[in-house]
């Protein structure tokens, strides 16, 4: 008895060599930026993609390349806006949002934040990336790798970098080496990222 062929057989797509983007410095491009709002307050939700280098493209690359209908575009850094209520957690959350800015405007000649967030767009950006434990459905503890923090692109460029530690489920912390080859979501605001 021969098998059937099935319906899909001439149009699915196979299996290829799936490169994983090693931990490191790049230079990213921001795709998209929108300001968001969920229980825990405001916050703006940056999409990027690598913009210089072996990896270019590779977030849209690997964007393109998922069949399902619900696509995830896995660079993405959520920046929370802080909510002025004077507590340790808004002090950290204000520091890491002039972080950011302060990263832009050294990497964009000529740009100055003005609060207009949809002004990110097409600006480049330096971003450290780590790797990140997660559990999956089946129990199982994967990694994958996370923008961790932003930069100067100067310090991208020139090596001139320390990356942050791999952050573990276990609560230790990796080491991380500018010479070692996604997602920085913040809590509560996880799977609102899934942008055309």
């Amino acid at each position: 008895m021969a098998i059937k062929k099935f319906k899909s057989y001439d149009s699915v797509k196979p299996y290829g060599d799936y490169e994983a983007l090693p931990v490191g410095g790049y230079v990213l491009r921001i795709m998209d930026a929108r300001a968001q709002e969920n229980q825990y307050g405001q916050y703006v939700q940056v999409r990027l993609d690598i913009e210089e280098g072996d990896y270019k493209g590779y977030f849209m690359n690997d964007y393109q390349s998922q069949e399902k209908e619900d696509k995830k575009w896995h660079c993405t850094y959520l920046l929370n806006v802080p909510k002025d209520d004077g507590s340790e957690r808004d002090g950290w959350t204000a520091r890491r949002f002039k972080t950011f800015t302060s990263a832009l405007e050294d990497s964009n000649e000529g740009y100055h934040f003005d609060w207009d967030e949809t002004k990110f767009k097409d600006k480049l950006i330096g971003g450290l990336f780590n790797e990140r434990e997660y559990k999956k459905a089946d129990g199982s503890i994967g990694r994958v790798t996370n923008l961790a923090q932003v930069c100067d692109i100067n310090k991208v460029r020139s090596g001139n970098y320390k990356l942050p530690k791999d952050k573990l489920l276990n609560g230790d912390q990796g080491g991380g080496t500018a010479t070692e080859g996604f997602i920085n979501v913040p809590e509560g605001a996880a799977d609102e990222i899934p942008w055309d």
